[in-house]
């Protein structure tokens, strides 16, 4: 009983560091006032994750992350206690969010409590970095764990919650995967023009299929594995991909610069954020009528967070063998072509066919867009949508065509993982078909 009453605790603690929005502080936009429940904790989750990161490049232990995150809080706190005269600013605020981010979430926790299981990926990549992180160690010693070229800020939250909870187990730090994912769909459902209770039954509906095991059988969601916070982070960036194309151009900047910091975290969790970071820049570039001094600035920004991330690793010397993944030690031109072939390829091509059908939101989305175009023929409003999707689905094609690995095992072991941190774009698909204004005639 103790524990369930730590882990309820837990909920409340996740949710308090990430209630206060630094966006208040300008006053001149009132817009930034009015985010909803899901909205302002996305974006502090978003500020959270890039706060404690750039705190970690100064070589500090967690104890000095957490301190320097409490004292950026306390700040936040006393302007809302002045200016505000409370501590809790939403104006489009409803309870029904809350209690339903909070019963879902306690749901969740205790499903993760009672399976206390690390999975494969988790116990060779990431926990040992969390362990140190927890121990009092800085990211120097990262170069002295195994596989120390992976990166590490999924690690860093993990072994941040796991430290600021009153339960003593690990899993602890894992349940703000858990709070991130719930709050992420969240996000993306409150943008229907659903009533309150079509969108309670269309976000337990969500969580559902998200979080089927049929096809990710062999890979537990919150085990410590990373998947689920690039499926969470990937979320956000269609709320703020969709917000940019159907809103007005008041929170235009908030927007482009909400994207390029999920763009950072992205390429500090897994290797699959250097991909998917870049196909969200391609697509604000190339699909988003901004001007060009904007679009430089969005190319630029980008450039040095690649930039920053390759620099941190190499001054830490978190890469010493210079690999930046197993299975692809030689890149020259003539190795590559030699790689590739038609056995391949279709063995490739076959289990994307088969992952894709398996991967219910790719489905729904596949079957959405199937009536869609029948009906309608006009998609318009949707194509940076498949532009996203498609240039992700070739570019990792790609990668696996030019693996020195043995294909069929790591088509068994990835593909699904890889198309389940894209599938958010499933979601988008069907929030732009169903909110046009044409469909909504149909109906």
């Amino acid at each position: 009983m103790t524990e369930f009453f730590f882990i309820i605790a837990q909920f409340f603690i996740i949710y308090f560091l990430l209630s206060f929005n630094i966006c208040v502080i300008n006053t001149k936009n009132q817009n930034l006032k009015n985010f909803s429940l899901t909205e302002n904790i996305s974006f502090n989750t978003i500020i959270f994750l890039n706060f404690i990161l750039i705190v970690s490049f100064f070589n500090v232990s967690l104890n000095i992350i957490i301190t320097s995150y409490l004292i950026y809080l306390s700040f936040l706190i006393l302007f809302y206690l002045y200016k505000f005269k409370n501590l809790f600013v939403t104006a489009k605020e409803s309870w029904f969010c809350f209690v339903l981010l909070f019963f879902t979430s306690i749901v969740i926790f205790l499903e993760v409590a009672n399976n206390l299981v690390i999975g494969w990926d988790a116990q060779k990549f990431w926990i040992y970095k969390t362990i140190s992180f927890f121990n009092g160690n800085s990211i120097t010693e990262l170069s002295n764990l195994p596989n120390a070229w992976y990166p590490y800020l999924g690690s860093l939250s993990w072994s941040f919650f796991w430290k600021l909870s009153f339960l003593e187990h690990e899993y602890s730090g894992r349940l703000f995967y858990v709070f991130i994912y719930l709050t992420s769909l969240f996000l993306l459902v409150n943008n229907f023009n659903f009533s309150k209770s079509l969108k309670i039954i269309f976000f337990i509906l969500l969580i559902i299929i998200s979080y089927d095991y049929t096809y990710h059988s062999h890979w537990s969601m919150f085990s410590g594995y990373q998947e689920i916070l690039i499926f969470s982070l990937v979320c956000m960036a269609m709320h703020f991909f969709y917000k940019l194309f159907n809103s007005n151009k008041d929170l235009q900047n908030f927007n482009i610069i909400s994207i390029l910091l999920i763009c950072n975290l992205l390429v500090w969790i897994k290797h699959e954020g250097f991909i998917i970071s870049l196909s969200l820049i391609l697509t604000l570039i190339f699909f988003f009528n901004f001007k060009i001094k904007k679009k430089i600035f969005i190319s630029s920004v980008y450039l040095f967070i690649i930039f920053l991330r390759f620099s941190i690793f190499d001054f830490y010397d978190l890469n010493p063998d210079e690999v930046q993944h197993q299975g692809y030690e030689n890149l020259q031109l003539m190795h590559i072509v030699e790689k590739i072939s038609l056995q391949k390829i279709f063995i490739i091509f076959q289990s994307l066919v088969m992952n894709l059908f398996s991967n219910y939101l790719i489905l729904m989305s596949i079957f959405l867009l199937s009536i869609f175009l029948f009906i309608n023929k006009n998609i318009n409003n949707i194509f940076y949508i498949i532009f996203f999707a498609v240039f992700n689905i070739v570019a990792f094609f790609g990668i696996y065509l030019i693996s020195d690995l043995e294909v069929t095992f790591m088509l068994k072991t990835s593909m699904d993982r890889i198309l389940y941190q894209l599938s958010p774009f499933a979601i988008l698909i069907f929030l732009e078909i169903y909110n046009s204004k044409k469909f909504l005639k149909l109906n």
